[in-house]
């Protein structure tokens, strides 16, 4: 009989605690909140719940064209530069100007142009006096010097001249040269009338009627005389056209900037030492 009760509370006990323990509802995890409140602080002791992510929103992209774009105009090309000089060389002469009056430049022949009026030179300045700067004298290019009011130099090369060079310029005045040409066309005429009046005063053969009033026979004493006046100036002139002419030419010297150096001189257009 006591064994029976025994296994009767065992098996009470078995199916009533395990139901009694479900019946029982344990402690919520958090109280629950409307939307829109405010959070709930945290108890002491008990660490904060983490804060919910909120995903970020995606950056925009803007939709693919469908026009492609032009890709943009390529530059200019740069004109072709002369190759630079660094150093004075064969070719290449560094030249300092020494003139007996200002503005004398260096002037470069680029080319020759010609039309149905004619024709002409181009010419670019390579530099003014004092100049020191290394002109590119390669390639065969012609240079002469010249300036306002003064005659040019005759034409020259600098392709075989190299190193420091001092360039001495005598330049002549245009306006004595002009001058010069002027006196001896005169002049010339005057030679020419005053031959002219010469043969006919001796080749006369007629009567004049001298200042006594009597006629003689022979030449013509003032043709004579003024066809030897008349060529006497004409001689004059022509003296004076030719010296005018011959001391305002541009007279130029090359020489090597070193203690010794000779003089160069211009032959034919080349510069030989």
């Amino acid at each position: 009989m006591r064994s029976f009760c025994l296994v009767s509370v065992l098996v009470v006990h078995a199916f009533v605690a395990p139901a009694f323990a479900q019946a029982i509802p344990g402690p919520q995890d958090g109280p629950t909140q409307p939307p829109g409140a405010p959070p709930t602080p945290p108890v002491p002791g008990q660490e904060a719940p983490p804060d919910p992510q909120v995903p970020e929103a995606a950056e925009p992209t803007a939709p693919p064209s469908a026009i492609a774009k032009p890709e943009g105009t390529p530059p200019a090309a740069e004109p072709a530069k002369e190759p630079a000089v660094e150093a004075p060389g064969k070719g290449t002469p560094r030249i300092h100007i020494e003139a007996d009056r200002p503005g004398v430049k260096l002037l470069r022949i680029d080319g020759v142009v010609s039309d149905r009026e004619g024709e002409g030179i181009l010419v670019r300045t390579a530099c003014e006096a004092p100049c020191d700067q290394i002109v590119d004298g390669r390639q065969k290019r012609v240079f002469f010097f010249g300036g306002d009011g003064m005659v040019p130099s005759r034409s020259f090369f600098l392709s075989d001249v190299g190193g420091d060079v001092v360039a001495h310029v005598d330049g002549g005045s245009f306006l004595g040269r002009q001058l010069g040409f002027l006196f001896g066309g005169f002049g010339g005429a005057a030679m020419i009338g005053g031959a002219i009046m010469l043969g006919i005063g001796y080749g006369a053969d007629g009567a004049t009627l001298s200042g006594e009033g009597k006629v003689t026979q022979g030449e013509n004493k003032s043709l004579t005389t003024g066809g030897f006046v008349t060529l006497g100036v004409g001689a004059a002139l022509v003296a004076t056209g030719i010296t005018l002419v011959l001391l305002n030419k541009t007279e130029i010297k090359l020489v090597q900037a070193t203690p010794k150096s000779t003089g160069v001189r211009i032959s034919g257009g080349r510069i030989l030492f």
